[in-house]
């Protein structure tokens, strides 16, 4: 069974995700995913090669 839920763009995600967006050359909606996988200690599964310049900072699990 397939859990999801809402996650909402409070002040601390957003703060993350423009600091994320401010650094590099990512869209802003996958800097979101990149700071909400950042705060919770997530891994972020993807196979947008945008995320590379992010794999020091969080973890990836890359889709081929």
């Amino acid at each position: 069974m397939k859990r999801t839920h809402m996650i909402s763009a409070d002040w601390p995600l957003t703060r993350a995700a423009a600091a994320i967006k401010a650094r590099g050359n990512i869209s802003y909606a996958d800097s979101f995913a990149a700071a909400l996988a950042k705060l919770h200690g997530a891994v972020l599964v993807t196979g947008d090669n945008e995320f590379k310049q992010l794999e020091d900072e969080i973890t990836i699990e890359w889709l081929k």
